[in-house]
């Protein structure tokens, strides 16, 4: 119970981390720093996918929504983190179709094949 708790607690701080990373960093070396940010993005996913299965994707994927979300908006200065330019919205449909295409990767590619003889 505690076990499985935890897990969900360490995929909501992945989550974060990689939103914050991600809005950090997408500006980073154009147009390569937004490339990275979506590698990163489609490996804490599968990470994500390959521990919990579809709960952990929407703790996951949720966390990353919510915190990007936030860090999209205007900060008290008029500052903002991730901007309304192209890089801005590369960084947020990429990561959005991260989710997407690791959620359409079917299931024996991650956990592999069961047989059923010696299952």
């Amino acid at each position: 119970m505690i076990r499985s708790v935890l897990a969900y607690v360490v995929l909501g701080v992945v989550g974060l981390v990689v939103a914050l990373v991600g809005a950090t960093a997408y500006r980073s070396i154009p147009p390569f720093g937004v490339a990275l940010c979506i590698v990163l993005m489609l490996s804490a996913t599968v990470f994500a996918r390959a521990w919990k299965d579809w709960s952990g994707i929407g703790v996951f994927a949720g966390v990353w929504a919510v915190a990007t979300y936030v860090l999209s908006m205007e900060g008290p200065g008029g500052s903002l983190l991730i901007a309304t330019d192209s890089l801005g919205y590369a960084w947020l449909i990429g990561g959005t179709t991260a989710v997407i295409v690791v959620c359409l990767i079917p299931r024996h590619v991650l956990f592999g094949r069961v047989d059923v003889a010696t299952a």
